[in-house]
């Protein structure tokens, strides 16, 4: 009959945790905070300069939406840094609506004048967090009423076409 070996491996991960030394949990938020504090406004400059890319997009008659979409991704990357999440939950709405839009291939170029007066009510604002829910419910209902309006377009466009054969 053999005999078992049994072998007690101590992981690195419990050595080093029982090392003398190293950074407490509270002190690495603050440090991490601190860094993230200190890049605050070249990330909140990212956000102007994607806002101002969006808005001179949006005052070309016929501006290419992808150009759009990538700029909307833009805010939602430097929205990163901030603590509160409307700013970043306004610009996926824009791109949901995008989205959505590139499906039936028409976007209401209104649609995307409302979303970006109210990214630009929550960017740099002192809005409330009732304001600001408030504004991404409006939103929620400007991508829900051009769902609407593409489904009903769709449908009368199979009515036509049922009734031409």
């Amino acid at each position: 009959m053999s005999v078992v070996k049994k072998y007690h491996v101590k992981p690195r991960l419990a050595e080093m945790i029982q090392k003398a030394g190293g950074l407490h949990v509270g002190e690495a938020i603050k440090r991490g905070q601190a860094v993230i504090d200190e890049h605050r406004e070249e990330f909140l400059s990212e956000i102007d300069a994607a806002m101002a890319a969006m808005d001179a997009l949006a005052a070309q008659a016929d501006y290419d939406i992808e150009e759009m979409y990538k700029a909307s991704t833009r805010v939602i990357s430097a929205c990163a840094v901030l603590t509160d999440e409307s700013l970043a939950q306004a610009s996926r709405s824009l791109c949901d609506l995008i989205d959505r839009a590139s499906e039936t291939g028409k976007i209401n170029p209104l649609s995307v004048q409302v979303h970006l007066a109210s990214m630009r009510m929550l960017h740099r604002s002192e809005a409330s967090p009732d304001e600001r829910a408030q504004i991404l419910e409006g939103l929620t209902k400007v991508v829900e009423k051009q769902d609407r309006q593409a489904a009903a377009a769709q449908a009368k466009g199979e009515a036509e076409a049922a009734s031409d054969t």
